[in-house]
């Protein structure tokens, strides 16, 4: 089987299809104001072969004690049966267990779909099944039919090899960056008992979201005037199916820090002075700091206002001696 790159550009517009799909599910429930249970799979793996085994299960957020619960499950929306957190599918037909899982307790929201995809094949690659957004671990397995032995398992990028491996299925992830979305390729060879080798292979357009945009730093008053207050903001947006994500901003002056990491994103200056002005930068990162983002520079400048009051007595002594000269003046040339 030859690398298809038609193929990846093809799985690439369905997956940015599908996270857009999931942005407006996420900002619908929001307006609602309703906590939504989550389906989760153990393994977790978003696609299966045929004989695997997979368990559902349905999160539910929840503040109060835990209490006996009734759930609901639903298979591209139709009841199915199942009325506990769990439900054990036991792969053996392709055409039954695919379709997008939804489970719901009484009085509750109905969870948002999440899509099983059984395949009839020798080799698949496997990903979890939720969104990837740079900072997280990713784990990508190639995974074969039972039954055969496998050997030389390799992995591969953008059609570059990335990870040879004799007996690893597994390539691994620890802090994926937007840099590395690409088309991932595993190939495996299969051998069933005295049979020849076989190689198969799978592909997957792996996707890297963006966690939160680059900051933009801002400043109020746009004219900051020497004695004023002078407030800095490290602004930046969080994608809103990880809004709950905590960000720490730290602030900096001419490249030294005048604030560090904190949950604020703003700088005072209670009264700004002139050797305060400066280029100001800010740095976001994530609280467990596997992304950091830096802003533009911004040059700020505080304003002075000329002190004109010795100029002003000056001027009023020599207009006050002047009209005095001048009284004297017609005085006297009146009186002559």
């Amino acid at each position: 089987m030859y690398f298809s790159h038609t193929r990846c550009v093809h799985l690439s517009v369905f997956c940015c299809t599908l996270c857009s799909l999931c942005v407006l599910c996420d900002l619908f429930s929001s307006i609602g104001g309703a906590i939504k249970p989550v389906v989760t799979f153990t393994p977790n793996w978003g696609n299966i072969l045929y004989y695997d085994d997979v368990t559902l299960t349905c999160d539910v957020p929840s503040t109060a004690p835990e209490e006996p619960r009734t759930y609901h499950w639903y298979k591209d929306k139709r009841p199915i049966p199942g009325d506990q957190q769990r439900l054990h599918i036991i792969g053996s037909s392709v055409g039954r267990d695919r379709g997008d899982y939804q489970c719901q307790t009484i009085g509750g929201d109905i969870s948002d779909p999440v899509f099983l995809n059984v395949t009839y094949s020798y080799v698949i690659l496997q990903r979890p099944p939720s969104a990837i957004y740079e900072g997280d671990p990713l784990t990508l397995r190639c995974h074969h039919v039972k039954d055969f032995k496998a050997i030389n398992t390799k992995f591969y990028k953008d059609d570059q090899e990335i990870k040879p491996s004799e007996s690893d299925s597994t390539f691994h992830i620890p802090n994926i960056t937007r840099s590395q979305s690409g088309c991932y390729k595993c190939t495996k060879q299969l051998r069933y008992y005295r049979t020849d080798v076989i190689e198969n292979s799978d592909e997957s357009f792996i996707s890297v979201k963006e966690l939160f945009s680059p900051p933009e730093i801002k400043v109020t008053p746009s004219r900051v005037i020497e004695g004023d207050e002078m407030t800095v903001r490290c602004d930046t947006g969080r994608d809103p199916l990880r809004g709950g994500t905590e960000l720490h901003f730290a602030f900096y002056g001419d490249g030294r820090t005048v604030r560090g990491y904190d949950v604020s994103d703003t700088y005072r200056v209670p009264s700004s002075q002139l050797e305060d002005s400066g280029n100001y930068t800010c740095e976001v990162r994530t609280a467990s700091d596997t992304v950091r983002k830096m802003s533009d520079g911004l040059y700020i400048q505080i304003m002075r206002i000329p002190d004109y009051t010795v100029q002003n007595i000056i001027r009023l002594v020599i207009s006050g001696f002047v009209l005095s000269a001048a009284v004297c003046f017609i005085y006297f040339h009146n009186k002559w």
